[in-house]
């Protein structure tokens, strides 16, 4: 992607644009690790409705795992059937006019996948790759102040 963060994703030859990021700590995983949820998404998405999301639009939810129960830490995050240390698992997928309330759209899950997010003083930088069940790739980034929901 280059050091010039456009704030996309580009999923079977189309291009969506990124305008929010979200994140919210779920907790221990029971192992030493903690479940840690990113949804990007476009601009008709705000915090808010049961869920903590409501509206609806395009977005990509990455179901990761760290080493601290709060906040987006930096590191690489990996591919892994399992909850381990700074991994990504099933469940993470593209969301196609999802609305976030009724869970309602097109969900497409990945099967592998890398994360990897840097975290500075305006921010995060997320960036990702992964495989969909449909054997496509998905490949952006996004660049922002994510909002704890």
């Amino acid at each position: 992607m280059g050091s010039d963060v456009k704030n996309e994703f580009t999923y079977d030859g189309t291009t969506y644009s990124l305008s929010k990021g979200f994140y919210s700590d779920l907790g221990s995983n029971g192992n030493g690790t903690y479940d840690l949820d990113i949804f990007l998404t476009t601009a008709g998405v705000s915090q808010g409705g049961f869920s903590g999301l409501t509206g609806t639009g395009d977005g990509i939810y990455l179901d990761l795992n760290t080493t601290t129960a709060t906040g987006v830490v930096a590191g690489t995050y990996n591919w892994s059937n399992s909850r381990e240390n700074f991994t990504i698992v099933p469940g993470s997928s593209i969301l196609l006019d999802y609305n976030y309330e009724t869970f309602t759209g097109t969900s497409i899950s990945f099967t592998d996948g890398t994360v990897e997010i840097a975290v500075g003083g305006t921010g995060a930088t997320i960036t990702f790759s992964a495989t969909t069940t449909d054997g496509k790739t998905v490949s952006g980034e996004w660049k922002g102040l994510p909002e704890n929901i």
